[in-house]
């Protein structure tokens, strides 16, 4: 795992990215694409993006139908591509971000809470993967493919959201600022919203799919909506918890004593495991 413990100067910088502009272009690209997706196909393509396998009338697209057509899916597959790419690279930030806590947590469970800062990590890369694959491989494509990536990106972001505010209640210190706070209590409205919408969709995936009742799936469909938003919300709460923080390029020079440090710290590793 990449961990910036590193101290220095930073010269010559060609790149200076606050955290502000990265978190609303990163989360307005698939936000914004499914919205055209949704209201192009919706307008214009209604009948086509409302059939069902039990035929029966519908009046609210999925996200699976109104980004699996031409040439929405197109936009839709273009937008998450650009979307993803920088999730990755969030996820590594997460895990260096939990890790530096660790000495606001209880001596007894920091065991246990570096084990599960390392299971958020994969978690959060399961997640962004089932999502751009998912997006990859339409419904109309490969539907059993579609269906497990989808269940999968499911469960994995489910799991992320709850682990990682875990994690933060955990780190939380006593004198935790009042961004920290927010971004939790956001956290836990957008994870119980999410985990809500859950439950609905099962229910109503299971009306349509087994009883074919009227309407089951225009409810689902509205759950996949509130799912998808209320997950893209929960990430932009990173913003929060990165503020004032910048993505920066440019000639690092490592602090001599941070690097004497790491290695006299390394040897006393290695003399305690000897």
């Amino acid at each position: 795992m990449i961990i910036a413990k590193h101290k220095g100067t930073l010269n010559n910088i060609l790149v200076k990215l606050p955290i502000w502009p990265f978190s609303v272009v990163t989360v307005m690209l698939p936000a914004f694409s499914m919205a055209v997706c949704f209201f192009t196909a919706f307008f214009f393509r209604f009948e086509d993006v409302n059939e069902t396998m039990c035929d029966v009338k519908n009046y609210l697209p999925s996200v699976s139908a109104v980004t699996g057509i031409t040439p929405q899916t197109y936009i839709w597959r273009a937008c998450v591509a650009l979307h993803s790419a920088p999730r990755f690279l969030v996820a590594v930030m997460y895990y260096n971000d939990h890790m530096s806590r660790l000495h606001n947590v209880d001596p007894q469970k920091r065991p246990l809470f570096e084990k599960l800062v390392k299971l958020n990590f994969w978690l959060n890369v399961i997640e962004d993967s089932c999502l751009l694959l998912v997006t990859c491989i339409s419904n109309k494509e490969n539907y059993p493919v579609h269906e497990k990536l989808f269940v999968g990106f499911m469960v994995a972001s489910l799991c992320y959201m709850l682990l990682n505010l875990i994690l933060f209640k955990w780190a939380e210190p006593e004198n935790s600022t009042y961004d920290m706070k927010r971004s939790i209590w956001w956290k836990k409205v957008l994870f119980f919203t999410n985990l809500i919408s859950t439950g609905g969709l099962i229910f109503f995936f299971i009306q349509h799919r087994i009883y074919c009742v009227v309407g089951a799936f225009s409810y689902f469909s509205a759950c996949e909506y509130v799912i998808a938003y209320t997950n893209m919300g929960y990430h932009f709460t990173g913003y929060l918890d990165f503020k004032g923080k910048h993505f920066m390029f440019g000639n690092f020079t490592e602090d001599q004593s941070s690097m004497n440090g790491s290695v006299s710290s390394t040897n006393n590793n290695k003399q305690k495991n000897q």
